[in-house]
C-alpha cells in the first residue's frame, strides 16, 4: 500500500520575504502568551482566555503576539482563538468612527455650507466664486478628510463583517504580515529624507514666526514663478534654483505634516521593496517635474510642498507592485489605488489652493520610471541595487542634502 502524499512544503525563495517562517523575530521566553502593541509595548498573558481579554482590551492596535503553538511572533489574524476578539474589535472601532464622522460631517457640513453661501453672496453671486474659495475648499478638505472618510470606513467593515465568519478572518494573513513585516524594516534613507523636510521647515517656523500675508520664507526660496507681475520687490523670483528649494517647504505646520506621514509611509514601502536608491531617485526627479508642471500649467500661483515628490513615489510604487505582482498581497495594491482616487478627490475639492499640476506632472515621472527602469518579474525575490543604482542614488543624496542646506540658507539669510 502506497504511503499517503506529503503536502508540498514551500521553501524560502518560493514566498516573498514577509510570508517566510523567519519573518518575525523568535517569542519572548517570559510567558507562554503575551502581545505586543502598536506602539511597542509587550503585555504577558497566562493563557489564551487571558490573552483573548488583553487583545480585546487595547486601546492601540494590535501588531504581534505569541503562543505556545507558535515558536515565533504570529499576526494576530493567525491564532484562530482570537479571530472573534478581533471582529468586535473591528465592531467597536467601526461604531467609533460612525459616531465621530457623524459629528464632525455636523460642523464641516455646516462650515461648507456657511463659507460657500459667503463667496456666493460676496462675488455678485456667482457660482464660480466656489471653486475660487479658499475657505470653501478647505472646509470641504475637512469634511472629507475627518466627516465622510470615517463614515465611509464605519459602513465597509459592518459590511464586511455582515457577510463573513470569524474564520474568514483567515483570508487577511497576508495582508497582515506584510504590514507588521513593512513596519519592522530599516529604512534610513527615509528618515533622511524626513529630517530635511523637518530641517527646512524648523528655519521657515522661525523666521516665519508673527507675519502676516505672502511668508518671507516663500518669498526667499519657494517657486514664485511670476516676478515682474507679482514680485517685482523679489530680485530672483524667477531663478531656476527655486524649483529644488520649493519642494522642501510648505505653506503651514498642517501641510508639513500632512507631508512627512506620507513621505514615511511611502517611503518606506519603496525603500523596502524597489531599494534605496530608487527612493531617492523618484522623489527628486518628481519633485523636479512636478515643479516644471506647475510652472507652466499654473503660472500664477506660488508653489510649495513636497507633494509633487510623493505623488512620484505613489505612482512608482503602483506601477513597480503591479509589475512584482508576487512581493505584495493584493489589498496592499489596492490601497494604492484607493490613495491615488483620494488625491483626485482632493484635488478637486481644494483645487483653489492645491497645486493638481505638480501632483499630475510628479505622478506621471514616477510611474514612467518605474515603467522604464523595472522589467516585469514573477520572482518572489526583492530586486537588489546595482552599483550604478547606488552610484547614482548617492549623487542625488548628496544633491538633496546640499539643497537643503541651501534653501534653510536662503529662508534665514534671504
Amino acid at each position: 500500500m502506497a504511503e499517503p502524499s506529503k503536502p508540498d512544503v514551500l521553501k524560502p525563495d518560493e514566498v516573498p520575504a514577509w510570508a517566510r517562517d523567519d519573518a518575525f523575530p523568535l517569542k519572548p521566553d517570559t510567558a507562554e502568551y503575551g502581545v505586543i502593541d502598536a506602539k511597542g509595548a509587550v503585555h504577558h498573558a497566562a493563557d489564551a482566555r487571558d490573552l483573548a481579554e488583553k487583545v480585546g482590551g487595547l486601546r492601540s492596535g494590535v501588531d504581534l503576539v505569541w503562543t505556545p503553538e507558535h515558536p515565533r511572533l504570529v499576526v494576530p489574524e493567525a491564532v484562530p482563538a482570537l479571530r472573534q476578539v478581533l471582529r468586535q474589535r473591528q465592531a467597536k472601532f467601526a461604531d467609533q468612527d460612525a459616531s465621530d464622522g457623524q459629528r464632525m460631517s455636523l460642523v464641516f457640513g455646516a462650515a461648507v455650507l456657511w463659507t460657500g453661501y459667503a463667496a456666493w453672496s460676496n462675488y455678485g453671486r456667482n457660482w464660480h466664486a466656489l471653486y475660487s474659495s479658499q475657505l470653501t475648499g478647505l472646509a470641504a478638505l475637512l469634511l472629507l478628510m475627518f466627516g465622510l472618510l470615517p463614515l465611509y470606513e464605519s459602513w465597509k467593515t459592518r459590511r464586511k463583517l455582515a457577510k463573513t465568519e470569524p474564520s474568514d478572518l483567515a483570508e487577511e494573513i497576508p495582508e497582515a504580515q506584510f504590514d507588521a513585516w513593512l513596519q519592522r524594516r530599516k529604512v534610513p534613507v527615509t528618515y533622511f529624507l524626513l529630517a530635511c523636510l523637518i530641517a527646512v521647515g524648523l528655519a521657515q517656523l522661525f523666521i516665519d514666526w508673527g507675519s502676516t500675508g505672502m511668508k518671507p520664507s516663500i518669498l526667499r526660496a519657494g517657486l514664485l514663478k511670476m516676478k515682474a507681475l507679482s514680485y517685482p520687490e523679489v530680485a530672483d523670483a524667477a531663478a531656476q534654483w527655486r524649483l529644488f528649494t520649493a519642494p522642501l517647504l510648505h505653506g503651514n505646520i498642517v501641510h508639513l505634516l500632512m507631508n512627512a506621514g506620507g513621505i514615511l509611509y511611502l517611503g518606506r514601502r519603496t525603500e523596502t521593496l524597489a531599494r534605496w536608491p530608487h527612493l531617492l531617485i523618484v522623489i527628486a526627479m518628481a519633485s523636479w517635474i512636478g515643479g516644471l508642471a506647475s510652472f507652466y500649467w499654473l503660472p500664477k500661483s506660488p508653489a510649495v510642498g513636497s507633494s509633487g515628490g510623493l505623488m512620484g513615489l505613489l505612482g512608482f510604487m503602483l506601477v513597480f507592485e503591479k509589475m512584482h505582482m508576487r512581493l505584495v498581497p493584493r489589498p496592499a495594491q489596492r490601497r494604492l489605488l484607493a490613495g491615488i482616487f483620494l488625491m483626485v478627490v482632493i484635488g478637486f475639492l481644494g483645487m483653489s489652493f492645491i497645486d493638481n499640476a505638480a501632483h499630475a506632472g510628479g505622478l506621471l515621472a514616477g510611474m514612467a520610471y518605474a515603467a522604464i527602469v523595472f522589467p516585469r518579474s514573477s520572482s518572489f525575490h526583492r530586486p537588489n541595487a546595482m552599483t550604478r543604482d547606488k552610484w547614482v542614488g548617492a549623487l542625488v543624496g548628496v544633491l538633496i542634502l546640499g539643497t537643503t542646506s541651501f534653501a534653510i540658507y536662503h529662508v534665514l539669510l534671504g
